[in-house]
């Protein structure tokens, strides 16, 4: 808990938050809600999904670009219809200062048009003038429901040559988290990793959101912690968790660069947070 941290460790971790990284979801006054609630150096990253769609991700980043330091849309290779669509993506991109992406494959089953996966996008925005500063990739400490861990990890050595960091799925055990950073780096993987981190919210909506993920084994540890400390009762935050990653953020045995924070877009209660956090 809050009170449990440490004047140090506080410290350092507000030290990682002089860059935060948000995520958002696109929704109904998501700008201005955020504009409302976070300062304008956080970075913030978009969301897509096969409900709105990834031009909705384009529309928020662009609408919340002016206010904040560095705006991520989220870049679903398989909601892309054409390489018609992508240009018009990067060109509007470009037109608003956005020089930065994510790139995943998308909860869309089935292709909108010639990309099958995250790997192929990276590959033909490799071969294009696409006037990107930086491109980000998911990673699975915890591995994926649908996809074996083999394929996962070959998926990663293949993108990572392309892109300039990951980010890592929202996990709930860091000691697995942290096995998993040392397996990559001694694999020989050097890109930096952004920790996905929960923001407060309630327990049994982070209950919900986490099964629907597949983050099986640290639902379980999430369960049990959550039971322990009486959180069930109350809002849940990622306190112990940060506090865990604290002495490890400066060891390239690790490659932490710091923590992508997924908001749920709980933004009222993640602005009282940070808010305690400072003082």
């Amino acid at each position: 808990m809050m009170e449990m941290m440490d004047r140090q460790s506080a410290s350092e971790l507000i030290g990682q938050m002089s860059e935060p990284r948000f995520e958002l979801i696109p929704a109904n006054r998501i700008v201005e809600r955020t504009t409302a609630a976070l300062p304008p150096y956080a970075t913030l990253t978009i969301t897509c999904s096969p409900k709105k769609g990834v031009d909705a991700t384009i529309e928020t980043a662009v609408a919340l670009a002016p206010q904040f330091a560095r705006v991520v849309p989220h870049i679903g290779a398989r909601m892309i219809r054409s390489e018609e669509h992508l240009e018009t993506m990067l060109d509007k991109l470009r037109d608003h200062g956005i020089d930065e992406i994510f790139v995943v494959g998308s909860d869309q089953d089935q292709p909108l048009g010639p990309y099958r996966d995250g790997l192929e996008l990276l590959q033909s925005l490799a071969a294009r003038d696409h006037g990107l500063r930086r491109i980000g990739i998911p990673a699975y400490p915890e591995g994926q429901p649908k996809i074996d861990n083999d394929i996962l990890t070959k998926d990663l050595q293949a993108k990572a040559p392309l892109a300039d960091y990951a980010v890592t799925q929202m996990c709930f055990d860091s000691g697995q988290v942290l096995s998993w950073l040392r397996e990559q780096r001694e694999a020989g993987l050097q890109l930096p990793f952004y920790l996905g981190i929960p923001g407060p919210v309630k327990p049994d909506k982070l209950l919900r959101i986490a099964a629907s993920i597949g983050v099986t084994d640290s639902l379980r540890f999430l369960r049990k912690n959550l039971k322990l400390s009486g959180k069930l009762l109350h809002g849940y935050d990622a306190s112990d968790l940060m506090n865990a990653y604290t002495p490890h953020l400066n060891d390239p045995d690790y490659g932490i660069a710091g923590f992508h924070i997924y908001t749920f877009n709980e933004l009222v209660t993640l602005k009282k947070y940070y808010e305690r956090l400072a003082m």
